[in-house]
């Protein structure tokens, strides 16, 4: 049987149940897509934000302009020292430079004359073409930086150190994968001529920290050596970034300690002649 013709009213029912029927399709479609774009939006900002941000500067570029009266010109077989008054200082950047000749130094942090938490001793073949650049942390009071001079009177060089009020290093290698040096351990890294400079961190726990870095080209070319000490690997890490003009260089890094001392260590480029310079050949590749 047919089913009866619709009352007036139950017609009049009828026609509000399809508008409301139309009304909530409406509401539950329109905010979805709505929901979706705006949600879209920041992500799209998010990958702009992250396309143009560069990596924060751990050194100052313009240290020797930055504090002109902070240099000092250090004969040979001579001592110069600066010091940290100001408590807060947490960090100060160390460079050295020469006119072409080498570079035979030692660089000692004091706390009090019987207490060196760091040192470390360097050499540059040429400190003009590979000057010596160094973030020493300060974190107790009072601190002075001693600077030698160790080669004799015929070698002078000009040195700075500088309040520049960056970030840790270590800010910058967060998220990046360290190598654990064992004590004894060699390990060595292999950077392409499109490379002008490396950038190195070495850092432990609370235990010391006693290595040696060195750069070399070509068989048996020693172009810088780095050899430091630290009491506190956590509290006075070593950063040092390593000019590598010319053709390709090799990084090599030794833990001089024992085998219950070891470190991490961090060796990345710095600076680049293109932005698609090629990840360092670990081990192998170079003399």
């Amino acid at each position: 049987p047919s089913s009866p013709a619709p009352t007036p009213r139950s017609a009049s029912a009828h026609m509000l149940w399809l508008c409301a029927c139309t009304t909530v399709s409406f509401s539950v479609h329109r905010p979805t897509l709505a929901i979706q774009s705006a949600l879209a939006r920041p992500v799209d900002v998010r990958r702009a934000q992250l396309a143009m941000a560069e990596p924060a500067p751990i050194v100052a570029d313009d240290i020797w302009t930055l504090s002109p009266s902070s240099m000092k010109n250090i004969q040979g077989d001579t001592l110069k020292t600066w010091d940290i008054g100001e408590q807060t200082t947490e960090r100060v950047q160390l460079s050295i430079r020469s006119h072409g000749r080498p570079i035979n130094s030692k660089v000692e942090l004091w706390h009090t004359p019987s207490y060196i938490p760091t040192y470390f001793r360097v050499y540059s073949e040429d400190g003009k073409t590979r000057p010596i650049t160094a973030i020493i942390e300060t974190p107790k009071h009072p601190k002075t930086v001693a600077v030698y001079n160790k080669a004799s009177l015929d070698f002078p060089f000009d040195a700075t150190v500088v309040k520049t009020g960056m970030d840790k290093a270590y800010t910058a290698f967060s998220g990046k994968p360290a190598e654990s040096v064992q004590g004894g351990r060699i390990i060595s890294y292999t950077f392409g001529q499109e490379v002008e400079s490396v950038q190195v961190l070495l850092k432990t726990g609370e235990r010391n920290m006693k290595a040696k870095i060195e750069l070399t080209q070509g068989p048996n070319q020693t172009k810088q050596v780095i050899e430091l000490y630290a009491s506190s690997g956590y509290k006075n890490p070593f950063f040092t970034i390593i000019q590598t003009p010319g053709s390709v260089s090799t990084i090599r890094i030794i833990n001089q300690n024992t085998v219950e001392f070891p470190f991490d260590a961090w060796v990345l480029p710095y600076k680049s002649m293109s932005a698609d310079a090629s990840e360092p050949l670990m081990g192998g590749g170079g003399f």
